[in-house]
């Protein structure tokens, strides 16, 4: 299962391992905190009988899944075995099986020191399989705007132009040249927006306040709508070179402003963003449909999720509601606790 030789595992089965290797982790991680209750309420919750070889059992599949970790993985064996004869001895009652279950626990527990840097790697396992899936998302939506925007009217450039050719009209191959640059100029302007989708030179150029101010009024422009910026306590001379907080910032702009657009049939928006020392705060409000009731996680899109991790990924927070009658509010706050320790000294 974990040879060398094995070719290398696909986007979807990565997925798959890291959802059940963090379900494995979360079960193991219950059912210790459920056997040490009842350990310390002298079994008077539900018996030990279940957390146990629940713990052995997530443990157990969690190690077939740690492939090239060796200590963690032999941490994990050894508490797999230490759960497992606690399972036993609870149906046979033995000394022996206690001190063995007793003897392999304080082992693990003595390996986990040297066995900590792996341990962490397994446990982060789980955002790195989130980190794959916006990865094939970007991925995808990129293929699509090349597909669709750009190859197509190439593949249709070139038949115009073989069909001028064919002709052997001079005046009829001028005009199809003609149109075939035009249609080249508007590709290029084209790839220019995707690129600057994919890497917005502007935060770096522009600064962050210069750039969401951009995008607001390119998003108005291309879309019929109104949008409202806000700009206030804009810090020009204070972490300028923290350009991966201000890209963050300017992802979420960018995806809550896409959202409006295509989800929310909103004809005015209002986009208020916050610079401070301490923190950064953007706020995108729309008059469209709103979003329900309380909408759950587990129901969020690509787009709500993405906005959500890249806030976490910074230590921010996230949120997304339904404004009174009508309408959503989007808010992300991202904290500059570096800054504010630079500023100070």
């Amino acid at each position: 299962m974990c040879s060398g030789t094995a070719r290398p595992a696909t986007a979807q089965q990565s997925l798959a391992l890291g959802t059940l290797g963090g379900l494995c982790i979360a079960v193991s991680l219950v059912s210790v905190v459920g056997y040490t209750a009842n350990l310390l309420t002298d079994g008077h919750l539900p018996p030990r009988s279940v957390s146990a070889p629940s713990v052995a059992l997530a443990t157990g599949v969690l190690a077939l899944l740690t492939c090239g970790l060796r200590r963690a993985r032999r941490l994990l064996i050894m508490i797999c075995c230490g759960f497992t004869v606690l399972s036993v001895d609870r149906l046979v009652h033995s000394a022996p099986m206690d001190h063995a279950a007793m003897g392999f626990l304080l082992a693990a527990c003595v390996y986990a020191v040297p066995a900590w840097p792996e341990m962490k790697v397994v446990l982060s396992r789980g955002r790195a399989s989130a980190m794959v899936e916006r990865q094939e998302h970007h991925a995808g939506l990129l293929a699509g705007e090349l597909h669709d925007e750009v190859l197509q009217l190439l593949a249709l450039t070139q038949r115009r132009l073989d069909a001028a050719r064919a002709l052997d009209d001079p005046d009829a191959l001028r005009a199809a040249m003609e149109d075939a640059s035009r249609t080249l100029d508007e590709q290029a302007g084209t790839l220019r927006r995707i690129i600057a989708t994919v890497s917005p030179a502007a935060v770096q150029g522009m600064g962050l306040a210069e750039s969401v101010t951009s995008l607001a009024r390119q998003v108005a422009d291309e879309n019929g709508l109104v949008v409202d910026v806000d700009v206030q306590g804009d810090r020009p001379h204070a972490c300028t070179g923290d350009n991966g907080v201000n890209l963050a910032v300017y992802r979420v702009a960018q995806e809550a402003l896409t959202n409006v657009v295509k989800h929310a049939d909103a004809r005015h928006i209002t986009l208020a963003l916050t610079c401070r020392d301490d923190g950064i705060s953007l706020t995108v409000t729309d008059d469209g449909r709103g979003l329900g009731p309380n909408p759950p996680r587990a129901t969020e899109g690509y787009g709500m999720q993405g906005m959500r991790w890249r806030c976490e990924a910074y230590g921010g927070t996230f949120s997304a509601r339904t404004a009174g009658a009508a309408g959503a509010v989007v808010r992300a706050v991202f904290p500059l606790r570096n800054c504010r320790k630079t500023r100070a000294s």
